[in-house]
């Protein structure tokens, strides 16, 4: 009965070994754990699912990370499966970017504040308190580059909060015009992978 699954690796023994875990998107369970990562481990899953009956051909959906190794994998075992990138990967990418300008700022200020106030930018905006929202005012008046790659963080979630995609396809391209323009270099390096897999980004909206 499986159609859509989510594949994502995880570590242990301090990132040491690998494991690739494959998820029931639908039903949100754990339906197997294979050994390493990569195309094999895509594999070695679709050879599983054939055995108990369910079927490569009808997997319509597929989320992953931006993994070459994962897409070929995906590719060759479930054609007819639409590929997405999880929200979590596009979120953590920015995010790393973002932590990179209030990095280079805080070195430039020399400043200490921007670093004890580095978790509240981590913090989505809708999830902030009150309180969490005006100090984040505070450090981007302060610290104007970080305070726009915040921004920029929190029109990624605009992206995803759209209601199909069109809209989200036109805020995608807004999102990439300004971090292209920004003159932040960590904001304008992310530009390259999100056009490389904008169409698996943007699927989400079509599934």
């Amino acid at each position: 009965a499986v159609r859509g699954i989510a594949i994502d690796e995880t570590s242990f023994k301090r990132g040491q070994s690998y494991v690739t875990v494959v998820v029931d998107s639908q039903e949100r369970r754990v339906i197997d754990v294979e050994a390493g990562r990569g195309e094999d481990t895509v594999i070695d899953f679709s050879y599983k699912l054939e055995e108990k009956g369910g079927k490569c051909e009808k997997i319509d959906f597929v989320s992953s990370d931006m993994s070459a190794a994962y897409r070929s994998g995906i590719q060759f075992c479930f054609p007819n499966a639409k590929h997405t990138i999880d929200k979590f990967h596009v979120k953590k990418l920015m995010l790393d970017a973002m932590d990179a300008v209030r990095k280079g700022e805080q070195k430039e200020q020399k400043s200490k504040a921007l670093h004890l106030g580095r978790r509240i930018l981590m913090i989505p905006e809708l999830k902030q308190s009150e309180e969490q929202k005006q100090r984040v005012v505070e450090i981007s008046r302060q610290y104007p580059k970080t305070g726009r790659a915040f921004r920029m963080v929190q029109s990624l979630d605009s992206v995803y909060a759209s209601h199909d995609l069109k809209e989200a396809t036109e805020k995608f391209e807004q999102l990439y015009r300004w971090l292209r323009k920004s003159r932040l270099d960590p904001m304008k390096h992310v530009t390259l992978t999100l056009m490389k897999h904008r169409v698996e980004i943007l699927n989400i909206f079509s599934i």
